[in-house]
């Protein structure tokens, strides 16, 4: 929305906005109740989340944070935490576009970097998962577009 909202101003500039413009905004407005809900939500259980998640995923790959003879869960959870902190702030704002020109570009290349695309790719499989026996369906679906975004990015 804050991309939205930019790029309404400098559309509008020495004008009134249509209602066809605005009606983003309108969206939004009606749906800010449920996204400050989640964003709640998400915060309060995110080391819950972030239990489960790793569980999840050393159940599937007992290995999984392990780089040669190196334990790499702390680095990797500490990932998951700023990546999940910012996904949960684009659904707030509903601006998915930030998430993917900032964070998401950064920590792919990262992913790419240290070559943990599987461990990412696993993470981002497993999230959205855990995340429904935190969120009610309607909060699933508000948190979905940005897990999604983060899952095909970070891949």
């Amino acid at each position: 929305m804050l991309s939205q909202l930019k790029n309404l101003r400098i559309e509008t500039d020495g004008r009134y906005a249509t209602e066809q413009e605005l009606a983003f905004l309108k969206a939004y407005l009606g749906s800010v109740r449920q996204r400050m809900s989640t964003y709640e939500k998400v915060r309060d259980a995110e080391e819950v989340i972030m239990d489960q998640v790793e569980e999840n995923l050393t159940s599937i790959d007992p290995q999984i944070f392990q780089k040669g003879t190196e334990d790499c869960s702390e680095i990797c959870r500490r990932d998951r935490k700023n990546t999940l902190r910012h996904s949960a702030a684009a659904m707030l704002f509903n601006d998915v576009d930030r998430l993917r020109e900032g964070l998401l570009i950064w920590q792919g290349t990262i992913v790419r970097a240290i070559q943990s695309e599987e461990a990412s790719s696993l993470t981002w499989q497993e999230m959205p998962k855990v995340m429904e026996d935190h969120l009610s369906s309607e909060e699933s679906e508000l948190m979905e577009p940005s897990l999604q975004l983060t899952r095909t990015l970070l891949m």
